[in-house]
């Protein structure tokens, strides 16, 4: 694993830090010395992943919140900086959807309910971290877009391949926006990642359809995409803005 030495102390507040690729970018941050912030709707389960890395002697905190409610947010928000003493590092990796969909089979609420998991979230997390991002001097932006966002594959949700799309766009606006602040805004896209909820989405034979498909016959593991994160947020990485970092082993190659 590489070691960025900059990130040590630096605040580290991860989206849907409960379980998969949010849990595992949690407790790499923590690897390199950050401060964390493990938020997640799941309180239990933020407390357990930000327990594990306080255990093995790094510096976690669990936040409650609901990344699709303003006012949660803003209270999750405040919570971080109070209690770690800013933000330099936003991830926000909340997201998912419920099942494989049509257009024609979706239900409004269903479609609402996906875009605001993957995308207002981004926007309010966003918004609500600019202001301590802006006191950084290092202030980093990360969002976790999909393969969806960049192709469109028979078995996904339109939703939410709609909403990854629109987070890559809205990394650029904040990219441009943010840029002269010092804030570097990029994201990255994952292929299909073996997490909990691919396997409860995914049958074993579809895993091994799609891994068949990726130039390095495998799929991705939360800490492939984890690791991508660390050097984003690193100081290496200063003078990428507005990136889009494909994390699929071949898959789509733009």
């Amino acid at each position: 694993m590489a070691i960025y030495s900059e990130l040590k102390g630096r605040v580290a507040a991860v989206t849907g830090g409960a379980q998969g690729i949010g849990a595992a970018t949690a407790r790499a941050f923590a690897k390199q010395g950050s401060k964390v912030a493990v938020l997640d709707i799941d309180g239990a389960g933020a407390k357990k992943v930000a327990d594990a890395i306080a255990a093995g002697g790094g510096h976690a905190i669990a936040v409650h919140v609901d990344v699709t409610e303003e006012s949660s947010v803003g209270r999750a928000v405040a919570a971080v900086a109070g209690e770690l003493g800013g933000i330099d590092i936003l991830v926000n990796c909340a997201g998912g959807y419920g099942r494989l969909a049509t257009v024609e089979d979706m239900p409004l609420e269903e479609w609402d309910r996906t875009i605001a998991l993957n995308l207002r979230s981004v926007f309010l997390m966003s918004k609500a971290a600019i202001p301590h991002l802006k006191r950084s001097g290092a202030g980093r932006i990360i969002n976790v877009s999909s393969i969806s966002g960049r192709q469109v594959t028979v078995s996904s949700s339109p939703a939410y391949g709609s909403a990854k799309a629109a987070v890559i766009q809205l990394t650029r606006f904040l990219a441009q926006q943010l840029g002269p602040d010092g804030i570097t805004s990029n994201a990255i896209a994952p292929i299909t990642t073996l997490t909990p909820r691919v396997a409860a989405l995914r049958t074993e034979a579809e895993v091994e359809r799609i891994a068949s498909l990726v130039p390095l016959k495998r799929l991705a593991n939360p800490d492939d995409h984890a690791q991508a994160m660390l050097f984003i947020a690193s100081d290496s990485a200063s003078y990428l803005n507005g990136i889009t970092l494909d994390v699929n082993g071949g898959r789509v190659m733009m």
